[in-house]
């Protein structure tokens, strides 16, 4: 029988991968799978501190793959607007 603490389990592996990585794109794609995995136990387990926090989490890293920070070079200070 499937049970829902396995997915917090599973959530939980996703972001101790996430924490091993190098890449910022792999971290953050990691990380929202984690997310999802972490809204549907928090949805599922009825947890909705859980389900709440990781939706927001999910929408940032979401928009921060779709628009990545530019890098300002080392020594320049960015330019203000």
């Amino acid at each position: 029988m499937f049970s829902v603490d396995l997915l917090g389990y599973i959530a939980g592996i996703f972001l101790l991968l996430m924490a091993s990585m190098k890449s910022v794109t792999y971290m953050r794609a990691f990380n929202v799978a984690g997310n999802l995995t972490f809204i549907l136990y928090g949805y599922l387990a009825e947890v909705w501190p859980v389900l709440f926090l990781n939706t927001a989490m999910l929408l940032l890293h979401v928009y921060r793959l779709a628009y990545p920070a530019q890098a300002t070079p080392p020594g320049k200070a960015a330019a203000s607007s």
